[in-house]
């Protein structure tokens, strides 16, 4: 029969490694330029060009290893024709450890808007 590994609860509050805005400010920056640098908007094109900039926002952020951080990264891809935007998020925020970076890309034809959350989890 198998024992049963049992752990002792930590106790421990704080992040060893806290959420850093400005690293991911530098990543978003890159990782967006990068991806869009040759883009022409489509329709069709932009919901699987904002999957892959968001999982690749994801990917490089968590190399980071942020400890005791949920990552939720939203892309939007818009086209400029006359029109105007608004976007709203919602949630409960934790101001002294939870965060946020964003990041505008903005082309005569088309924006992007591209913004990393990082939510501190116990």
């Amino acid at each position: 029969m198998p024992t049963t590994v049992k752990y002792m609860p930590s106790y421990r509050t704080e992040s060893k490694n806290p959420y850093k805005r400005e690293i991911c400010e530098i990543i978003i920056r890159e990782v967006v330029d990068d991806m869009l640098s040759t883009f022409v908007y489509a329709n069709s094109d932009a919901n699987q060009v904002c999957n892959n900039i968001s999982e690749e926002i994801k990917s490089r952020v968590k190399t980071l290893g942020f400890d005791r951080y949920k990552l939720v990264c939203i892309v939007t891809i818009g086209e400029k024709y006359f029109q105007s935007f608004t976007s709203a998020v919602k949630f409960l925020w934790d101001a002294d450890k939870d965060g946020y970076a964003n990041y505008v890309y903005d082309t005569p034809h088309f924006f992007a808007i591209a913004t990393l959350y990082a939510l501190y989890y116990d």
